[in-house]
């Protein structure tokens, strides 16, 4: 603790001084300054281990020092004609590129997460009467082990091998293409796959059912539980299932409006 104290002073006295004048001058080199703002960036970088040297007045001066040699450093370059060095300007081309890029996508997820939040307001919201509606039907969570092939033959294989008495997870495990995820998570109704959730829900515990093709593959699943979640717990996960089903709604009845193609057969 007494070794915080002159860490947490200093961070306290540069915060002070940073309120009252940012811009206050700390050192000059030639026509360039480093101001209290520059320095407080700075500091902010330094590791917490390497802080604690900067409480002391000899741990100021010498980062300070530091940041008046990097500072010379970069004052020479300028001065130099290392500016019109190919090389360099190829290296801020790319970086330019690269930051344009990034800023653009992220202009695009700033204005898609804006309007979906303006959305959960409108279109998407959800009232308490839709959850409970939606609870009493469906209040369970089901578990499943799946087992998911490329093609239907394959799959036709791994049925033989179960009914014949293999193991539904050792299976899984050596032909599955998701082998590492054998055992899901706990499911609602709503929150797995369109084409196997009536299967999985009406399924008998213990029960193997299968072929069912999705855009994944052939998939083999067997219920391994179900269990009745409370609605206390619940509620939250419905309002997002809801949310969901309103949001997929609204985006199918855009599609509509809009030409979507996929133009290689890879992908088809």
């Amino acid at each position: 603790m007494k070794k915080l104290l002159p860490l947490m002073g200093l961070l306290l006295l540069l915060a002070a001084a940073c309120s009252r004048d940012s811009e206050k001058v700390i050192a000059r080199i030639g026509s360039d300054k480093i101001t209290e703002q520059y320095l407080q960036e700075k500091f902010g970088e330094i590791s917490p281990g390497a802080q604690e040297y900067l409480a002391t007045k000899p741990g100021r001066r010498q980062f300070l020092d530091v940041l008046i040699h990097e500072r010379l450093m970069l004052l020479a370059a300028r001065k130099s004609g290392a500016a019109s060095d190919p090389d360099y300007k190829a290296k801020v081309s790319q970086k330019e590129a690269e930051m344009h890029t990034t800023f653009e996508a992220y202009k695009d997820f700033m204005l898609t997460k804006t309007w979906v939040e303006a959305m959960r307001e409108k279109e998407l919201k959800v009232t308490d009467g839709e959850v409970r509606d939606y609870y009493q039907k469906h209040p369970n969570t089901v578990t499943l082990a799946h087992i998911l092939m490329p093609s239907y033959e394959e799959a036709e294989v791994a049925v033989k091998k179960l009914k014949a008495g293999a193991d539904f997870e050792k299976t899984a495990r050596k032909y599955s293409l998701d082998h590492e995820t054998v055992r899901l998570p706990p499911v609602m109704y709503g929150e797995f796959l369109p084409e196997l959730e009536d299967m999985a829900f009406k399924m008998r515990v213990g029960e193997t059912q299968g072929i069912v093709k999705t855009q994944l593959g052939f998939h083999i699943i067997k219920k391994l539980s179900q269990d009745r979640v409370p609605q206390a717990i619940a509620s939250e996960r419905v309002r997002k299932i809801l949310e969901k089903k309103k949001f997929d709604a609204y985006l199918a009845k855009f599609q509509e409006k809009i030409k979507v193609e996929v133009l290689d057969e890879n992908y088809k």
